[in-house]
């Protein structure tokens, strides 16, 4: 009877996969699918590197990208499948490949806004990889923050067997006296008035740093990832500000986690070489600060020569941190 009940269960999912459509994806071209995820009132796109390897793999990732950002990261991709990995990516709502023309691009208002998405981009995963093969979240920057508490509200990483942090971003990058009085008062105007915009200075540096064209070695859509900042308003810094308050205060999460960044930070708005070997968007020492306090098992790694986006680094800094990533999942899978 049980072996009847198996069989049933494993015809039925066959069948529901098999009606599941991948469509080509039209950024990065074969052999990368993607699937579009509608959960609630938003929509996001999962991203798939299909595994071809003829034995199971390790584990299978899911990779979520930052602000101002979506996935086009195919080394990244690439390195993770040859070391045995199955890979996944989603662009979040209101980003990249989920973008939908009237949207304000990377727009918020809470991060639990991304449960449901990431639910679901979980669950198709599982379906196709079956629950056995171990779950590895990957976060950038605000993809780290966002992956860090979404760990912690689903029962403090219950089904996850890793996460690895990339410069995730715990903190603003202002001077003291601005985060600790300025940035909570704008908050609260935020809680009250989420639309109203605030203006902030479009500096490039960052972008330039990456983009083949500039002074980079990277491909993307800069009306996906623009190379200044994209605007912001007060509905978002409060969002974002009430997900730090939770970070610094310390989560409890019971996966390992592996928190990557740069060797040196550096933020100016005139161009100049540190931003080729920096990190010229966050606080290494804020990433640090935080990060030890994310749970009870978490390592902490500097990159030397590394970027904001590490595996977009220059090639000695992004073997590096695909070296130290590598070694951390071979130790905890």
């Amino acid at each position: 009877m049980r072996l009847w009940c198996y069989l049933v269960l494993l015809v039925s999912s066959l069948l529901f996969a098999a009606d599941r459509v991948w469509e080509p994806d039209a950024l990065l071209g074969k052999p990368f699918g993607t699937y579009g995820i509608d959960a609630g009132e938003f929509h996001a796109t999962l991203v798939h590197y299909p595994f071809v390897d003829s034995l199971s793999p390790k584990g299978t990732v899911l990779y979520i990208h930052g602000f101002n950002d979506y996935f086009f990261q195919r080394e990244l991709a690439e390195k993770l499948d040859s070391a045995g990995y199955s890979f996944y990516a989603i662009d979040l709502h209101r980003y990249g490949r989920s973008y939908r023309e009237g949207e304000i691009l990377g727009g918020l208002r809470d991060i639990s806004e991304y449960y449901a998405e990431l639910d679901s981009a979980i669950a198709v995963i599982r379906d196709i990889e079956g629950d056995s093969v171990p779950l590895v979240l990957i976060g950038h920057s605000t993809g780290g923050l966002i992956a860090s508490l979404f760990a912690s509200d689903r029962e403090n990483g219950r089904g996850i067997a890793a996460i690895v942090l990339n410069s995730p971003f715990f903190e603003m990058n202002y001077p003291w006296i601005v985060r600790a009085a300025g940035v909570p008062l704008l908050s609260l105007v935020g809680a009250v008035f989420p639309d109203l915009p605030i203006p902030r200075s479009d500096n490039p540096n960052y972008g330039i740093s990456l983009h083949r064209l500039a002074r980079g070695e990277w491909d993307f859509d800069t009306t996906l990832k623009v190379i200044g900042s994209l605007p912001i308003d007060f509905g978002w810094l409060h969002a974002i500000h009430a997900a730090h308050s939770r970070v610094q205060e310390g989560l409890q999460l019971q996966v390992p986690v592996l928190v990557l960044h740069s060797g040196c930070s550096f933020k100016d708005t005139e161009w100049s070489d540190e931003y080729e070997h920096c990190d010229g968007v966050l606080d290494v020492e804020h990433i640090r600060e935080y990060g030890v306090g994310l749970g009870a098992s978490v390592e902490l790694e500097n990159i030397e020569g590394g970027l904001h986006d590490l595996f977009l680094s220059h090639e000695p800094a992004r073997d590096s941190a695909y070296g130290k990533m590598f070694k951390f999942l071979e130790s905890k899978l």
